[in-house]
């Protein structure tokens, strides 16, 4: 009797690589909730996990509170490289919570978000412009101990 080759070993995967992509930060914070609650926008937050799987290389960062309360339902968008994990400035968007501007960055996050490092607002969807707030450090996660 002839012993098949197991593929496992004799037909390696090909390496993986990190495509790169937008990095969304979120806030679902008390306030922002709440606001996509009032705006009926309550299932934009999935939409938004849909988006960073659909997407090729997104991350999704939600956080219980980005800070910006002023500004509404708050997002913040930046490019990261995948080849170095280099991850460019932040473009911030307030007022996201109606579901217009919920869905162009949902679809932003799908169509690989900002192009530049340094200008993440060179490229923002037309109904985003009039959310940009501000341009800032990129997002980061701090590891506490």
């Amino acid at each position: 009797m002839t012993k098949k080759a197991n593929p496992r070993k004799t037909d390696p995967k090909p390496a993986r690589t990190d495509p790169g992509g937008p990095i969304l930060a979120l806030c679902v914070g008390q306030r922002c909730s709440a606001l996509r609650r009032m705006a009926g926008n309550e299932s934009s937050v999935e939409g938004f996990r849909r988006a960073a799987r659909d997407s090729a290389g997104a991350v999704l960062i939600s956080a219980d509170c980005l800070g910006p309360c002023a500004f509404g339902s708050v997002a913040a968008v930046a490019h990261r490289q995948g080849h170095s994990k280099d991850t460019g400035r932040s473009v911030w968007l307030g007022s996201i919570e109606g579901p217009e501007r919920s869905e162009a960055l949902r679809k932003w996050i799908v169509d690989g978000g900002p192009l530049s490092l340094d200008r993440p607002d060179t490229d923002v969807p037309a109904p985003l412009i009039s959310a940009i707030v501000g341009l800032g450090k990129p997002p980061s996660i701090l590891h506490q101990s």
